[in-house]
C-alpha cells in the first residue's frame, strides 16, 4: 500500500487531477459568478428633436451614465442592427414633443372649460370669458394622442440579452410614462375636475410604448442556442477523424516524419469528411430534429468551413506534438464554450480578453448565427469567415513545417553534432 503512495505515478495523477479541477472550476463556475449585465450597447434614437424629447434625452444620458450601467447609449448607425453595433434600440418618435404639449393644452382647456361652465350654470360668468369659454370647448373637442417611444430589440445577437432588454426597455419607457402621469393627475387633482373614461386612459397612459423584434430567433432554434450547439457539434465532428486520419497518415508514413504528401493526403481527406460531416449535420437538425434553417446551402458551406478549421488545428497539435498532447484540444474546447454562449459585453475582462477574445469558435458561432437569424446579412459574417480562414491557413502551414523542423531537430542536428 506504502509502495503506491510513495510512486512518482500517484503523486503525478493527483496533480493532474488538481489540474483537471482547477481548470474546469475556472472555466465554468469562477465565469458564472463572475458574469455581469453591464455596459451593453443600446442606440437612444431622438426622430423628435422637440424641446420635450431633448429634455428627455438629455435626462437618459444623464442617468445610464456610470461605468457600472447596464445600459450604454450608443449613436445609430446605418445597419447598426444588421451589423450587431447594439441589442437594442430606444426610439422616440416623431411627434413626441407636440403629442404631449398638445395633452397639456387640452387638460388646461378641461380646466378652464368645466370652471367656467359652473359658472354659466350659475349666471356668474362675466361676457368677457364667454369667447374663452368657447375656446375652451374647441381645444377639448380636438383629437389628442399618446406620444409614442418605440423599443426595438435585436433578438438574434443574444438570446439571453434580448430578454433582459425586452423588459428593461418598457420599464424606462413605462417609467416616463407614470411620471408625466402623475403630474398630470396632480394638476387635475387640485382643480377637483372630473374627466370622461378616455379622458383618463390618456392621462393614465400619457406615452405609448410598442416593441419589435429585429433578427428575429425562430421557434425552432433551441430557444436560441443553436450556434452554440451546433459550434459544439461542428467540434466533435472534427475531434475524431482529426484522430484517426492522423493515426491512419501516421502508420502508413514510411518515416516518423511526416512529410509534405502526407500532410496534403490529410489535408484532402480531412476536407472531404468535413463537407460530409457538415451535410449529414444538416439533415440530422434540420430534416430529423426540425431545426428551423432558412438556407440549406450557406448553413452546409458555413459548417464545412467551421468543421475542417477545427480539424486543422487538431491535426496541427497532433502532428507536432503527438497524442501526448491531445488533452490540449479538449482543454482549448472546455475555455471556449465556457465563453461563447455569454454576451460578450458581460465577460469579466480576465474571461472576456483572455479567452472570449482568440478562440476561434466565437468566429464559428458569429457565422452560424448570422446564416440562422441574420436574413439581411451581417458585415460580421465575412470579418468572422476571413478570421476562420486565416487560422485554417496557418495550421495547415504549421502542418507541412511539422515534418521538416522535426526531421531537422531530430535527425539532421544531432548528426551533425556527432560528425563536428
Amino acid at each position: 500500500m506504502f509502495d503506491v503512495i510513495r510512486s512518482k505515478r500517484y503523486w503525478l495523477a493527483l496533480l493532474l487531477v488538481g489540474a483537471i479541477i482547477g481548470i474546469v472550476s475556472f472555466a465554468f463556475i469562477g465565469i458564472r459568478n463572475s458574469v455581469k449585465v453591464k455596459q451593453i450597447p443600446v442606440a437612444l434614437v431622438n426622430e423628435d428633436k422637440g424641446v420635450l424629447s431633448n429634455k428627455i434625452e438629455s435626462k437618459l444620458r444623464k442617468k445610464f451614465n456610470g461605468k457600472d450601467s447596464k445600459i450604454k447609449w450608443v449613436s445609430p448607425q446605418k445597419d447598426g442592427f444588421n451589423d450587431q453595433k447594439y441589442y437594442g434600440a430606444f426610439i422616440i418618435r416623431s411627434g413626441f414633443s407636440k403629442e404631449l404639449q398638445q395633452q397639456n393644452e387640452s387638460l388646461k382647456a378641461q380646466i378652464i372649460s368645466q370652471k367656467l361652465t359652473t359658472l354659466q350654470k350659475k349666471e356668474k360668468l362675466p361676457d368677457s370669458a364667454k369667447s374663452q369659454l368657447l375656446q375652451a370647448k374647441f381645444v377639448t373637442q380636438k383629437p389628442v394622442h399618446p406620444a409614442q417611444i418605440k423599443i426595438s430589440i435585436n433578438q438574434g445577437m443574444n438570446a439571453q440579452i434580448s430578454q433582459l432588454l425586452s423588459q428593461a426597455l418598457p420599464q424606462i419607457a413605462n417609467a416616463l410614462s407614470s411620471r408625466i402621469s402623475a403630474q398630470q393627475q396632480s394638476v387635475l387633482s387640485k382643480n377637483k375636475i372630473n374627466l370622461s373614461a378616455k379622458s383618463w386612459d390618456l392621462v393614465s397612459t400619457p406615452i405609448s410604448v410598442s416593441t419589435h423584434e429585429s433578427n428575429k430567433i425562430e421557434k425552432n432554434t433551441v430557444n436560441g442556442t443553436a450556434p452554440m450547439l451546433l459550434v459544439a457539434l461542428a467540434w466533435f465532428s472534427a475531434l475524431i477523424p482529426s484522430l484517426i486520419l492522423w493515426r491512419e497518415h501516421t502508420k502508413r508514413s514510411a518515416s516518423k516524419f511526416l512529410n509534405a504528401t502526407t500532410i496534403t493526403s490529410q489535408l484532402i481527406t480531412g476536407l472531404v469528411a468535413s463537407i460530409l460531416s457538415a451535410t449529414v449535420a444538416f439533415l440530422f437538425v434540420n430534416v430529423f430534429f426540425n431545426l428551423t434553417i432558412p438556407n440549406p446551402i450557406n448553413f452546409i458551406g458555413l459548417m464545412s468551413i467551421s468543421i475542417f478549421v477545427f480539424y486543422l488545428i487538431i491535426t496541427c497539435v497532433l502532428d507536432w506534438l503527438g497524442f501526448t498532447f491531445y488533452p490540449l484540444v479538449l482543454i482549448v474546447w472546455l475555455l471556449a464554450i465556457s465563453v461563447i454562449s455569454y454576451a460578450p459585453e458581460t465577460l469579466d475582462p480576465l474571461y472576456r480578453k483572455g479567452i472570449y477574445s482568440w478562440v476561434p469558435m466565437r468566429f464559428s458561432m458569429q457565422t452560424l448565427t448570422n446564416t440562422l437569424y441574420f436574413h439581411n446579412g451581417s458585415s460580421t459574417t465575412m470579418s468572422s469567415l476571413l478570421v476562420l480562414l486565416i487560422i485554417g491557413f496557418v495550421a495547415a502551414i504549421l502542418m507541412y513545417s511539422s515534418g521538416y523542423l522535426k526531421h531537422y531537430l531530430f535527425t539532421v542536428r544531432p548528426h551533425r553534432k556527432i560528425n563536428n
